[in-house]
């Protein structure tokens, strides 16, 4: 529960008008989402600013305003408390209430893994406490505090919370407000590089939490990890460390059975042994989250006996390596939460290791975001991973086409590699083109921008299985401040390209050709997106106004006929009879120049002859 008074007392907040209810069940931060007797937090940066909702969230129900300057409207009999910044309040006020309450708290940070170990955690700690853990639809960043301990009660012991710095400095003010006395640090990977200048930077981010705790406290550390093992040189508080088949770690699982439905594995600890276990969560890269449950359970006084029997009840997180049945009764695995290199690598590795050999493996990869400088190695390494995979290889959006160049690089058969860069062009590849069996497994991942839950979602052969997806609640549909690098942008939905494409080839009919001009980079549309997306829904042929377009199309692997549609030198014909181009013709000298060059080079060239039709162009 929320009290009015103890916003104010720590925001040094100011009643804006005569209060109404004192007490609130629920922070909200997007209006779409506000409950009855809840407390609408605004919230505003450079670039965006969330007061324009509070109407809307007042008539959602909302008996409080959280707001930085004084709402617009009519707040007769709402609670509204003025503050200098709203989220600089929601801190104080989660340090307050923490402070309050005298729980222990346990903070989880790393580039992957937060959510399922904040929840192994939890399983393992409520099995002999009251544990109250930060939901999975709370953003990943330091809202995140704030808004799980809204539901904080007199009867919890422990709070588990994510810790998710996206920008250097954040993770200062999360300490400060959480004051945990146990982290754990899963791993390092390049995640949210975007905002730091290199993967150390983050590293340096990332071991604060351990550098915070007291002497009395624990930091549970993944021993494969080279960054986080390093982390031990600057706590204070009692180590633990974790590994898989690598001997020095405390809590040690080997003999790892890879299975379709879990992982099997045996634990030692010291002189202990436990022969045989298994939890119901595929991937051996899920084994970390396990291993840090049990120690921090164990801190806590709770057996690794007891630890293991209740991780036996575990199940995978939506949108975490979670197998659903698709259409056709083909079996997808939704990963679709979020993705780094790290985390898809280990994805398909377990895919490698638990694959049926009479299965077709498809694997579905939407751009992995945050990864800075780090997204083409990022993405050409999984691409070149899957080509010792995966039979098919299917991928959505800009960055992730990087994989699928490296896939054809790396020798794959250029039949078994799809490109797309919209939804609909993903579900339609998967359903028609490629049509699942019930002998075909499907993995499907992506960066959280991508929401590839969507094509989950349309492959689902149950609709009501959405419920098991990720970012379903409307709780984790957050109004998001958009930060752009300039003040002006562009974005293009290419669903709706893809929409406009169909439209004009159902107009013209099949017995027609479309071509899909995408000259001047597509109007500034994306050249490469623009034309595959343009292939892909009913365009045949593509022109471009010189030859520079035209093999910008080559080099992203797109072998549609192109059409340049402007004047190209005669020394360029070489260039145009070797990628398979359609040069313009406009009269008979530049067509016998272009013949004698074909012929020089013992080619074919291919020509469109143009006509002017009044326009003063070139043409005949």
């Amino acid at each position: 529960m929320i009290s009015l008074y103890d916003i104010m007392e720590v925001s040094n907040g100011q009643l804006y008008g005569e209060p109404g209810a004192q007490i609130f069940t629920d922070f909200c931060i997007n209006p779409s989402s506000t409950t009855p007797n809840s407390l609408y937090v605004t919230l505003k940066n450079d670039h965006g600013d969330t007061h324009r909702y509070i109407d809307e969230a007042i008539a959602k129900g909302a008996s409080g305003i959280l707001c930085a300057r004084p709402p617009d409207g009519d707040t007769t009999g709402i609670s509204v408390i003025m503050v200098r910044d709203t989220v600089t309040a929601l801190m104080n006020w989660a340090q307050h209430i923490l402070g309050k309450a005298g729980v222990k708290v346990i903070g989880v940070t790393g580039s992957t893994g937060k959510s399922v170990a904040v929840e192994a955690i939890s399983r393992v700690l409520s099995s002999r406490y009251q544990v109250l853990t930060s939901p999975h639809e709370v953003p990943d960043n330091r809202l995140g505090i704030p808004l799980a301990l809204a539901k904080l009660t007199p009867e919890h012991q422990f709070v588990v919370l994510r810790l998710s710095p996206t920008q250097p400095g954040e993770m200062a003010a999360m300490l400060q407000a959480a004051q945990p006395q146990v982290g754990v640090i899963l791993t390092v990977d390049h995640t949210h590089t975007n905002n730091f200048e290199h993967i150390e930077q983050l590293a340096d981010e990332l071991s604060l939490l351990v550098e915070f705790l007291p002497p009395a406290g624990l930091a549970a550390l993944n021993y494969d990890d080279d960054r986080v093992r390093e982390m031990a040189n600057v706590t204070r508080a009692m180590i633990t460390t974790v590994g898989i088949d690598s001997f020095g770690a405390n809590l040690l699982a080997y003999n790892v059975i890879i299975g379709p439905n879990g992982t099997g594995f045996d634990l030692r600890y010291g002189s202990e042994r436990f022969i045989g276990r298994w939890i119901p969560v595929p991937g051996k890269h899920q084994l970390y989250n396990i291993l840090n449950a049990l120690s921090v359970g164990r801190h806590f006084d709770i057996s690794l006996e007891d630890g293991l029997k209740v991780l036996t009840e575990l199940t995978p997180l939506p949108g975490r390596m979670n197998t659903l049945i698709g259409i056709n009764d083909a079996i997808l695995i939704d990963d679709t939460h979020s993705a780094t290199p790290q985390s898809t690598l280990a994805a398909l590795d377990w895919l490698a290791s638990a694959r049926d050999p009479q299965q077709r493996i498809i694997f579905v990869l939407g751009d992995m975001d945050h990864l800075g400088t780090h997204s083409q190695i990022g993405h050409r390494q999984v691409g070149q991973r899957a080509t010792e995979v995966v039979d098919i290889l299917i991928t959505q959006g800009t960055e992730a086409a990087a994989a699928a160049r490296a896939a054809l690089d790396s020798g794959m058969d250029s039949q078994q590699i799809y490109t797309t860069y919209s939804t609909h062009d993903t579900i339609h590849a998967l359903s028609t083109r490629f049509g699942l069996t019930p002998h075909d497994l499907v993995l499907i991942k992506g960066g959280a921008s991508l929401r590839m839950e969507q094509v989950v979602q349309a492959l689902l052969k149950d609709p009501a299985d959405h419920i098991h997806l990720v970012r379903q609640s409307i709780q984790s549909e957050a109004v998001q401040l958009f930060q752009p690098t300039r003040p002006t942008w562009v974005e293009i939905d290419t669903d709706a390209l893809a929409g406009n494409v169909r439209a004009i080839k159902d107009h013209i009919g099949q017995d027609v050709a479309l071509l899909a001009v995408v000259k001047a980079d597509a109007y500034g549309h994306g050249a490469v997106v623009a034309a595959q997306t343009a292939l892909l829904n009913g365009a045949t042929y593509l022109g471009v106004a010189n030859l520079e377009e035209a093999l910008q199309l080559r080099n992203a692997g797109i072998n549609a006929p192109v059409l340049i549609l402007s004047y190209t030198p005669v020394y360029a014909v070489r260039e145009a009879i070797r990628h398979d181009l359609t040069i313009t013709v406009y009269d008979l000298d530049l067509a016998r120049a272009y013949d004698r060059a074909a012929r020089e080079v013992g080619g074919r060239l291919r020509v469109h002859a143009k006509v002017d039709t009044g326009m003063g162009r070139l043409g005949v």
